[in-house]
């Protein structure tokens, strides 16, 4: 595996991270259980189609997923060293206070990632 990580290993990260089992995953997305299992094993690649229905229940968007994997190149940076120092600041603050499932905490880590 590459320094990026697995579709797979992101998947079942993130799953474990908020806290979802591979059944509630498999109702929320409408992927087969057997099939989420086969991805997140890594015996499968998931079709875009696939990981566009299993990205929203993650809390991703599809080109994120992708890009987090390797798929694709981030886009080019939007904000400043500054701006991100800022955000980051803000994100450590945000993680100090709430919940892992944030709206706001994906919002900005998401602005993070694709700003690289």
């Amino acid at each position: 595996m590459s320094a990026k990580l697995s579709i797979a290993k992101i998947i079942k990260e993130q799953r474990k991270s908020i806290r979802l089992s591979l059944n509630q995953l498999a109702r929320l997305s409408g992927v087969s259980l057997s099939h989420l299992g086969r991805i997140e094993q890594g015996l499968r690649q998931p079709s875009t189609r696939t990981l566009q229905k299993i990205a929203k229940p993650l809390g991703f968007d599809l080109y994120e997923l992708l890009v987090m994997a390797g798929h694709l190149s981030p886009g080019p940076s939007t904000f400043s060293e500054e701006q991100r120092d800022k955000l980051r600041t803000e994100l450590n603050t945000l993680l100090e206070r709430v919940v892992s499932n944030s709206n706001r905490i994906k919002e900005i880590i998401n602005r993070l990632i694709l700003s690289k």
